[in-house]
């Protein structure tokens, strides 16, 4: 294996496991923190806000916007064995699922922070589908493509001659 295919493999698996990060640390915010809002009262909701707003941008958004790129560049490596068809696939729910974000949930979840206004925050919940959607089936074309290159790699290792053993 040369280094460029070595370098595209270790981009791919690190892309393939920051994509899985991203996606529970999604799923931890739909499931879990966007119900959790209505439990918190008017008076400490304002501050509650500030803390969930300030946390999302390293823990989630950042990784989030590097998975996109890291899209691209694998795109561009082209690792053996992963179908072009599937990343592209990955590609356009990523961005179908940022175009939602920043035209929808961002600016709603930017208005809470003046205070508690349970309609917008049901709003946020029932409109959400969308990108737990779009994320899930991002998340799943990865596994299908990890399994493609594991696939090929076996399928390469068993189809060479045995190497002698020390």
């Amino acid at each position: 294996m040369n280094s460029k295919s070595r370098f595209s493999t270790f981009f791919f698996v690190l892309f393939c496991a920051l994509s899985c990060y991203s996606y529970g640390t999604a799923m931890m915010d739909y499931f879990l923190l966007y119900p959790s809002r209505f439990l918190i009262g008017e008076e400490e909701f304002i501050d509650y806000h500030k803390l969930l707003e300030s946390a999302i941008l390293p823990i989630s958004v950042f990784p989030f916007l590097l998975i996109i790129l890291m899209n691209f560049i694998v795109l561009w490596l082209k690792p053996l064995g992963v179908s072009k068809r599937l990343l592209w696939i990955s590609l356009i729910c990523l961005i179908l699922d940022l175009l939602s974000t920043a035209l929808f949930q961002a600016p709603w979840n930017m208005a809470l922070s003046t205070g508690k206004d349970v309609a917008l925050m049901q709003k946020i919940t029932d409109t959400n589908w969308v990108r737990v959607f779009l994320e899930s089936a991002q998340a799943v074309v990865v596994v299908i493509m990890l399994y493609q290159r594991c696939s090929t790699v076996s399928d390469i290792v068993s189809s060479s001659p045995e190497m002698p053993r020390a």
